[in-house]
This record gives structure tokens, C-alpha cells and sequence, in this order.
């Protein structure tokens, strides 16, 4: 009896010991993968190669949020480029992603991106043209699903109508006197236009004939008369502002000539920015830390459906795709994030568009997300997106597929592991790590 029980005992220590011996390997493994992850993040500027091949590892050796949030933020990072170093305070970009408008001073650019979005070229095309005309800054910028009809808004009080079907040779079709918008928004078909004005005014024009637009109404703002944001649905019949207060007013124009506000007081106060769904069935609004998405299904009580912590000190712009899944919302700090709504109840965070030394003015999506532009003080960047669902849903694959040699040689590992054993990683006498090929479990 004594020798079982001796026995028993040897077993259960034996047990305890190799669950305790366990439980501290794994944590390590956690501590590991974590510290690779952060020197990952701060290598991704500098050394993007070294970035991905770290955060890979990272996640091979304990994925979890924090890891597969760095690499996926590292693989979308290699997406990007810098479409001009030039400050700009304002962005456009048309349904497809091919013509883009950024606004800084007293002009606007005029971008054909079809050689940024394409791979094989190598030297991609600089702007094709410039509208001018205004005698002071620019202070609103609107482009048409079909990027044939562009709005730009000087503070001198002017709002000048542009044809765009040849873009490389805009011409000036018109220029509404009194509408100096500090917003302005275009319906999908580019007929319909909403200027929010620093007098406080609302202002729906027909563009019908570019060369002779009529103003359909104009409605003083019911509270601040100073606009912050603006937005309106892709067939001009629900607009939403937000104004300097923070208010946050719902306006229904299926009759453009007598608009209603319909939901001044039911939406949440203290917002910033606003951004809305191509049917005008939603709204996301948001300010410092926190975004929501309300339903305006009945524009006279908005119901809320979700609400959203966001990592941003403060909100400064915010654009939604028009298919509904993707937006993305941008503040005072180096990097704007993408959100997935295609379930709108419940956000959840895609990646963040990194690479920035200063604040985030203006971004823009293309209809189905899958081009991005962000632009501030620090100038214009692009990002192709298209294929990020699969990065989300796989991270390693997406890395090991664009690079199946991936390595980390000894001095890496010495530089960047903190102390961990190469020997439990590595194999034996070879100087390198093949980073694809880590299996999660190292008993």
C-alpha cells in the first residue's frame, strides 16, 4: 500500500510539475510573441521587410488579437503609397477609385490613378490637371460617383461647378455666387448638390444643366451656423450636418425645395463627424474616442444601433463605402482606421492606414473600399485594398503566399527576441529561422 501511494504521489507531483513547467513555457511563448509584434509595429517605416517577417513570427508562435492586428496592420501598410508630399486639407475620389481631387490653397488637383493602381507600372503618372479660380482657400471638395462632376468651394464665398468627362481638360461650367461651402456634397448622379455655407445656410441645387444650375432652397441652420460636416445620400433625397456645436441634423429633401429637418434633436450632441450609408438609411457620427451607427429607417426617431469605441484622441473625418461594408474613420495621430459594417450592429476593426507624421484632415473610399485616400498636413497617401478580406480572414497565409522564404537570421532573433532560446525556434546548426514553416506547438 505504502509503495502505491508512493507511487500515486510521484505521478501527481510529476503532473503538477509538468502542467506549472507548461503554463510558464506558454506564457513565455505569449511574452515572445508579443515583444516581436511591438518591434514589428515600430520597424514598419524604417524596415518593412524585417516588420512583416517579425509579425509573422509573431503570429506563428501565439496568434491572438494583439498579434494578428499587427500583422494585418503591416501587410495593409505595404498597400500604401505616398500620392504626393504636398499638404492637403481636402479629398475627393469617384465610385470606381480612378479619379481623385485633393485640395490644398487656393486649387485642386486632379488625379487619374490608374497607374498608381496598377502593379506593373513603375512610374506612375502625376496629376493631370488643376482647378482654379478661387481667390482664397479651398474649403469644400465634391466629385460624382462617375467623376464627371466636381464641386470646389472657396472661402471668398464662390462655389464653382466643373465638367470633368475629360478630366485632363476640366472645364468651368458655372460658379454659384454666395455659396462659398465649408462642405459640399453631389448626389450619385451628380444632378442634385448640398452646400452647408458659413453663413449658417443649407443650400440644394438642380445640376441638371451644369452650365445653369438652379437653387431649389436655402434653410438656415437650427443651431451653430458654423458646419463641420456634411453628408448626402446617393439620390439627393436625405442629407445629414453636423455643426459646430456638435449638433447633429437629419434633413429630408424628397422635396428639395422646401427641405424638412426631421431628427435635429434625437441624434447624439458632441459629434464631430458624419459619414452615410449611399441609401440614407444610416448615419455614423463620432467624436473623440467613440463612434455610432444609427438607423434612419423612420428620419424622425434615428434609433441607434451600435456604438464603438475608436483609438483616436479626436475625430476628424470619417467615409463610408458605398457598398456599407468598409469606412474609415481619421483623427489627430498617424494613422486612420478601417472599420468592417457590413454588419452595422456589430463594428468591428479591420486595419489601420499607418505611415503619417501629423494629423489626418480628409479621407475617401471608393464605392466598394477597396481604394483608400487620406490626406493632411504631412500630404496625400493611397491604398489599394482590394484583397484585404483575405488578409483579415488569414493574415499568415496572405504573408507566406507574398513571401514563402521568409527568414530571421540569428543576430534578428539576438536583436529582437529578448533572450528567448533560438534552439527552441530554430534547428540546429542552420543560422536561419524559415519563418512560414514555426509550428505553434514547440514540445
Amino acid at each position: 500500500m505504502l509503495a502505491v501511494l508512493l507511487a500515486v504521489s510521484l505521478v501527481a507531483a510529476g503532473l503538477v510539475w509538468k502542467r506549472e513547467r507548461d503554463r510558464g513555457a506558454a506564457q513565455e511563448r505569449v511574452a515572445l510573441a508579443h515583444g516581436l509584434a511591438l518591434h514589428a509595429a515600430e520597424l514598419r517605416d524604417a524596415a518593412p521587410g524585417t516588420a512583416r517577417d517579425l509579425g509573422l513570427a509573431a503570429v506563428k508562435i501565439h496568434s491572438d488579437g494583439q498579434t494578428r492586428a499587427g500583422l494585418i496592420d503591416t501587410l495593409v501598410g505595404e498597400r500604401g503609397d505616398e500620392l504626393t508630399p504636398d499638404a492637403s486639407s481636402e479629398v475627393a475620389l469617384s465610385g470606381d477609385g480612378r479619379i481623385a481631387l485633393t485640395g490644398a490653397g487656393d486649387e485642386v488637383s486632379v488625379w487619374d490613378l490608374t497607374t498608381w493602381l496598377d502593379p506593373k507600372v513603375v512610374e506612375k503618372s502625376d496629376r493631370i490637371a488643376a482647378l482654379k479660380g478661387h481667390k482664397e482657400d479651398v474649403g469644400a471638395v465634391a466629385l460624382s460617383f462617375d467623376g464627371r462632376t466636381a464641386l470646389t468651394g472657396g472661402d471668398e464665398g464662390v462655389t464653382i461647378v466643373w465638367d470633368l468627362t475629360d478630366p485632363a481638360k476640366p472645364i468651368r461650367t458655372a460658379a454659384l455666387e454666395d455659396a462659398g461651402g465649408v462642405r459640399a456634397a453631389l448626389s450619385r448622379d451628380g444632378r442634385t448638390a448640398v452646400i452647408a455655407d458659413d453663413d449658417g445656410d443649407v443650400t440644394v441645387w438642380d445640376l441638371t444643366d451644369r452650365s445653369r444650375p438652379v437653387r431649389l432652397s436655402v434653410t438656415r441652420a437650427p443651431t451653430s451656423p458654423v458646419f463641420r460636416d456634411l453628408g448626402l445620400s446617393a439620390d439627393g433625397g436625405v442629407a445629414v450636418t453636423v455643426d459646430n456645436d456638435g449638433a447633429v441634423t437629419v434633413w429630408d429633401l424628397s422635396d428639395p425645395s422646401r427641405p424638412v429637418k426631421s431628427a435635429d434633436r434625437a441624434l447624439p450632441a458632441k459629434s464631430v463627424a458624419m459619414a452615410m450609408s449611399a441609401d440614407g438609411r444610416a448615419v455614423l457620427v463620432g467624436n473623440a474616442h467613440r463612434a455610432g451607427v444609427w438607423n434612419l429607417a423612420d428620419r424622425s426617431r434615428p434609433v441607434s444601433t451600435a456604438v464603438f469605441d475608436v483609438p483616436l484622441a479626436d475625430m476628424y473625418d470619417m467615409a463610408w463605402a458605398s457598398d456599407g461594408k468598409t469606412a474609415l474613420l481619421a483623427g489627430p495621430s498617424d494613422s486612420a482606421i478601417l472599420w468592417d459594417l457590413s454588419a452595422p450592429s456589430r463594428p468591428a476593426r479591420l486595419a489601420a492606414l499607418k505611415g503619417y507624421a501629423r494629423e489626418i484632415d480628409s479621407v475617401a473610399l471608393s464605392a466598394d473600399g477597396g481604394i483608400a485616400l487620406a490626406a493632411g498636413p504631412g500630404g496625400v497617401s493611397l491604398w489599394d485594398l482590394r484583397g484585404l478580406a483575405e488578409v483579415v480572414a488569414d493574415p499568415v497565409r496572405a504573408a507566406c503566399r507574398g513571401n514563402p522564404s521568409a527568414e530571421i537570421d540569428k543576430a534578428d532573433w539576438a536583436r529582437y527576441a529578448g533572450g528567448a532560446d533560438w534552439s527552441d525556434y530554430g534547428r540546429e546548426g542552420s543560422d536561419s529561422l524559415a519563418v512560414c514553416f514555426i509550428s505553434p506547438d514547440f514540445t
